[in-house]
């Protein structure tokens, strides 16, 4: 990333930290999405942006901010083509900036309905996508794309959205903690008093000025070293040091506050509890197909148990397990136990490294 920073240009420098201001400062995902639409166009050298809210529990994409593309032609997304998406499914899996080639070569996209049907109608030809997460959750995307007379994308521009990306996650997880609290008048009575995360609030000098009880709770339930370890990253989240937001099951986003006192401005970190995945027997059994016994053994092989164990807790014959893993491995198409857990949890944790 340091060497694509330095090839950048006076001007590229000024719209990259321009769109990082931006989104630093604004705490409507409407407003933040719109304003850095335009400079991020003109960074990555593009020609149409798209930006989507994944909605966890209906399992669509909505909310959209778009630039330079028709508003019939979302609205067939919307209604049709999302459920007929070869690209966006894999794309939204990865944690960093993907160009669509690498999800799909290009000769073979333009096979799909899904470009001759739905891109082409605006020119969308080369396509750039990033995804941020809140821990396991999708909170939003920025899809980028080049129309047919420029180039393809290439490691630059994956750089240039890979560092944009921890403060687009930060703005989209302050506006997420915060929109439920501007539905009333005192947004500092409910960001303080009654918000679900931890809030920690420094003055312009970095000196600590209020602590609600959620984040007091979690300090009383770190030992001490955790509890340094926890204030080191809480500073440096203050700092707008975003690569480090992430400390044990807690996501840490920072947010600028206008001072109900005086004119300088405070800042608050929010510490956001991630629930961890929950896999269960159904989701195994529906996902592989497996019976409810074989999705039951397969849980107890992910918690160490050995067959012979496995047999003592479901009060079966040691063969009847023998004879389920046997099935197990071939469903699941492995030949080893440890395979069996990669497999198992393969799509529903990130494996990076």
């Amino acid at each position: 990333m340091r060497s694509t920073l330095t090839t950048l240009k006076s001007g590229e420098v000024k719209l990259l930290f321009r769109i990082l201001k931006k989104l630093s400062s604004s705490q409507d995902r409407v407003v933040f999405r719109k304003e850095i639409s335009n400079d991020l166009l003109r960074l990555l050298k593009s020609d149409y942006l798209a930006s989507f809210i994944w909605n966890q529990e209906s399992q669509v994409f909505e909310d959209v901010i778009m630039l330079n593309m028709s508003p019939g032609n979302i609205k067939n997304y919307e209604r049709y083509y999302q459920y007929h998406d070869p690209i966006t499914p894999s794309l939204q899996k990865r944690r960093r900036a993907t160009l669509v080639n690498q999800i799909m070569p290009q000769k073979e996209l333009e096979k799909t309905e899904f470009f001759n049907d739905f891109l082409m109608k605006d020119g969308l030809h080369h396509g750039i996508n990033v995804y941020a997460y809140d821990g396991d959750l999708n909170i939003g995307d920025l899809r980028v794309w080049r129309s047919r007379n420029r180039p393809n994308f290439g490691k630059n521009e994956a750089d240039l959205l890979n560092f944009i990306l921890p403060y687009f996650r930060n703005a989209l997880r302050n506006a997420r903690a915060l929109s439920w609290a501007r539905k009333n008048d005192s947004l500092f009575h409910d960001l303080l008093k009654k918000n679900q995360h931890g809030v920690v609030i420094f003055d312009h000098n970095d000196h600590l000025v209020y602590k609600n009880s959620k984040a007091r709770d979690i300090d009383n339930k770190l030992a001490p070293d955790a509890r340094i370890a926890l204030q080191e990253r809480i500073f440096s989240t203050l700092h707008r040091n975003f690569s480090r937001s992430e400390f044990g099951p807690y996501f840490l986003s920072s947010l600028s506050l206008p001072s109900p006192h005086d004119s300088k401005p405070l800042t608050a970190v929010l510490l956001h509890s991630a629930e961890p995945t929950k896999v269960d027997a159904v989701l195994i059994q529906e996902k592989f197909r497996l019976t409810a016994r074989e999705a039951e053994i397969c849980l107890l092989v992910c918690k160490g148990l050995t067959d012979q164990e496995i047999a003592s807790v479901l009060d079966i014959a040691f063969s009847t397990v023998r004879t389920h893993m046997k099935h197990i491995f071939a469903k699941l198409d492995v030949t080893t136990r440890s395979e069996i857990i990669h497999g198992l949890l393969e799509g529903l944790i990130d494996f990076s490294f």
